[in-house]
């Protein structure tokens, strides 16, 4: 009989926002030790940046600057990150074994969060389709997250240069408004935000319940609404506060997970991994004190990155009215210029329309 690995444990755990325990501890111990020997020994590349038995702390842009993917044979999937970085934007593979794990943690998470239904529903993307030509990861990270929903129906809002089409948007939502079957609208922030200033004056008469989700930073992306606007417009133009749920994911390609923000705009940290918030000076910083996120999760098989210092800032701390026990974090945006981002990238195309 084959032990199962202490990765695939982890991977298996079907109460991500349970209070942590000595068990969860010693298995995420074991995983992450499990990814430094299986990267180490397939990936010359990687095992060189290790200095006396200590694992490396990657900066997210050396994936853009340097080769760095651990070999993996069998099927996969390319997608691209954001262009962050003089260095562009990094290629990064998805084999079939850590996409298997990054699924099912990210079925626990959007169905902990209320936004996993047997139902079948309507989705709305505020993003090109990847199908039709190359895209960002973000145009396929958002297909992919419609696989919490049997798909009713599916329509993109954004055409394949980048640019925003509100006039198709709204008249999607004018056109479901009518049926009851559920309504997910996913989408950058910043097409959100285009989402919200195209509003119409009279609300939808909707009977449906309406659930967003939205990425790439609220922080410097938008122009005109900050957050609690873009919120406030559009459930008013759709009809009925209590049946719009509008929720914020933080992620980026070269990490397995993306989180999503509870009701308050925390993004609770799930069993699957661990966040710290990093000094300038490199220390852990204490609760509340701003700081580079670090993230930590061994379910990538071809990309060492496990252990990974963000461009993005934050900080962290722990009890939510929520009633999540979990450790939270409060993204604040990017630490360098954010005009190589490609939500950037897509505010710009999007103010061009």
């Amino acid at each position: 009989m084959t032990t199962m690995s202490h990765i695939e444990q982890l991977s298996l755990i079907e109460a991500p926002y349970a209070e942590t325990t000595e068990d969860d501890a010693r298995l995420f111990a074991a995983a992450m030790a499990e990814a430094d020997h299986w990267h180490r020994t397939r990936n010359p590349a990687y095992a060189a940046l290790w200095v006396d038995e200590q694992r490396p702390l990657i900066p997210v842009g050396l994936f853009k600057r340097v080769a760095l993917g651990t070999h993996v044979e069998g099927e996969g999937l390319w997608l691209s990150s954001s262009g962050t970085g003089q260095k562009g934007a990094a290629s990064v593979f998805f084999d079939t074994a850590s996409m298997t794990r990054i699924e099912r943690g990210m079925r626990q998470i959007f169905y902990n969060n209320g936004m996993a239904i047997a139902q079948p529903a309507r989705f709305l993307l505020l993003s090109p389709d990847p199908h039709r030509s190359a895209q960002p990861g973000y145009a396929t990270s958002f297909l992919r997250f419609t696989a919490c929903a049997p798909t009713a129906e599916r329509v993109f809002a954004v055409d394949d240069s980048g640019r925003f089409l509100p006039e198709l948007a709204w008249e999607t939502l004018r056109r479901w408004s009518g049926d009851s079957a559920p309504v997910f609208v996913f989408g950058l922030t910043v097409h959100f935000e285009h989402l919200a200033l195209a509003a119409p004056a009279q609300p939808l008469a909707s009977k449906t319940v309406v659930r967003g989700l939205t990425g790439g930073g609220w922080k410097g992306m938008t122009r005109q609404l900050d957050r609690p606007e873009i919120v406030a417009r559009l459930t008013q133009a759709l009809g009925d506060s209590s049946s719009v749920d509008i929720r914020d994911i933080f992620g980026m390609t070269e990490h397995p997970l993306h989180y999503m923000s509870c009701p308050l705009g925390r993004f609770h940290i799930p069993r699957y991994s661990r966040l710290d918030i990093v000094t300038a000076d490199g220390r852990s910083a204490p609760a509340g004190e701003v700081g580079l996120i670090r993230l930590q999760n061994p379910f990538f098989a071809s990309l060492p990155s496990h252990d990974l210092l963000s461009e993005d800032t934050g900080r962290m701390g722990t009890g939510c009215a929520c009633g999540n026990p979990r450790p939270w974090l409060k993204f604040l945006g990017r630490a360098g210029t954010s005009a190589e981002t490609c939500a950037w990238k897509a505010s710009t195309a999007s103010g061009a329309a």
